[in-house]
């Protein structure tokens, strides 16, 4: 049997396996556990206004528990948060079957999302530390793939489920459980021999460092769960039916779904930066095309299926980018902003949307999105070139393989 070349790190494979099946099955819970809430918070008479803050609540534990996660890291071990999270959170969901009362269920809810933050990130940094310099892409595009399919099938687990009763709940927990069994034992494995990415410790230099990643993930939360709720509104603004809005829905999905892998495969085979140009550009494009050819079903859905998959592979860009170029506790600092950008993004994306259309109510979408895109993709393009003036009295700084 040939050596491996770094014995220290031989269970890399499997850790990373794991690494998916833990956050895979938590991920469903996850997942399932919103549209349930949401049907039993209705059943109960709350306003829709009642439960759109319930549901926004674990994205506002994400924007407030990421810019922490490193120093929770530094005290208490990423293995530790990772491991001993699955098990914190699975009686969380309980809660949704014990009691009816709307800040109880909004106290729960808020620190499932706050664990389950702390675990994407970790989870995150981790696989792309583990991951083969050759393939880091293609890894951390297949990982994102798994939780991207994850996320579908949280609430398609309703359809085997009745949300009447307290099954979803039942099940919610169990899921979480076994995130915790998949995980027993992890360990962080120790830097591989000759690891030559930067390992600089300060937050500040961290952020200096990936400007145009940050805009990356920050447009790819935008575009890949920014729209999914305000695209099935736009597509009523068309004239389209409910079934058809859904269907946008899907199809958003349906490109990010598709285009993870893909994305990984490009940013080992040519320069990621590269790519995230070309992203920007086609989003730019195609937002454009958009207030022509969304007047037809089948346009609407080509161009929702594009919006989504190079959204998500812009995120997968992001996260390939800063595994490319830190390892350690850099790592784990430049993962929390660009999961920090990617969440900002699909928070505060919606509204510039739902204020466009309320201008515009059938192009007010597309151009605010052909707006964004081609600013994102002059701020790249300022940042690359920032990023390769010479220091004083030094030669210029080589090329980054980053969005």
């Amino acid at each position: 049997m040939k050596e491996s070349p770094h014995p220290d790190r031989a269970s890399a494979p499997l850790d990373i396996w794991r690494i998916g099946a833990s956050g895979v099955v938590s991920v469903v819970g996850f997942a399932a556990l919103i549209p349930f809430a949401a049907i039993r918070l209705e059943s109960l008479g709350h306003s829709a206004a009642a439960i759109g803050a319930f549901s926004a609540l674990p994205w506002l534990a994400i924007l407030v528990v990421a810019p922490f996660v490193p120093r929770l890291v530094r005290r208490f071990g990423g293995d530790r948060l990772f491991v001993w999270g699955a098990l914190a959170a699975s009686p969380l969901p309980l809660v949704f079957a014990m009691t009816a009362s709307y800040a109880v269920w909004c106290a729960a809810n808020f620190a499932i999302g706050l664990i389950a933050a702390m675990r994407w990130i970790v989870s995150e940094a981790w696989v792309a530390d583990l991951a083969p310099p050759d393939r880091r892409g293609r890894v951390v595009g297949l990982y994102e793939t798994f939780l991207g399919a994850s996320f579908a099938a949280g609430p398609l687990l309703l359809l085997l489920l009745d949300p009447a009763t307290d099954q979803p709940a039942l099940a919610g927990a169990a899921l979480w459980f076994a995130g915790w069994i998949f995980a027993i034992g992890l360990s962080p494995a120790p830097p591989a021999t000759g690891d030559g990415r930067n390992r600089e410790h300060g937050f500040a230099a961290v952020l200096a460092a990936i400007p145009a990643v940050l805009v990356a993930a920050g447009v790819g939360g935008i575009f890949e769960v920014g729209l999914t709720g305000i695209g099935s509104y736009w597509a009523l603004t068309l004239g389209f039916g409910a079934s058809l809005a859904a269907v946008l829905a899907a199809a958003l999905g349906t490109g990010s779904f598709v285009a993870q892998y893909p994305a990984g495969w490009l940013a080992d085979h040519a320069s990621a930066s590269h790519v995230g140009r070309i992203a920007f550009a086609v989003l730019t494009a195609v937002s454009l095309l958009a207030v022509f050819v969304a007047g037809t079903p089948a346009g609407a859905i080509a161009v929702a299926v594009v919006w989504g998959g190079i959204g998500g592979g812009l995120y997968t860009l992001s996260m390939i980018g800063v595994g490319q170029r830190f390892s350690g506790p850099a790592l784990m600092r430049a993962t929390s902003a660009v999961v920090f950008a990617y969440t900002l993004g699909g928070t505060i994306g919606p509204s510039l949307i739902g204020a466009a259309l309320d201008a515009l109510p059938r192009d007010g979408m597309p151009l605010t999105l052909a707006f964004l895109s081609a600013a994102a993709l002059a701020t790249h393009l300022i940042s690359e070139r920032r990023s390769l003036k010479p220091k004083k009295g030094g030669p210029p700084h080589p090329p980054e393989r980053r969005p």
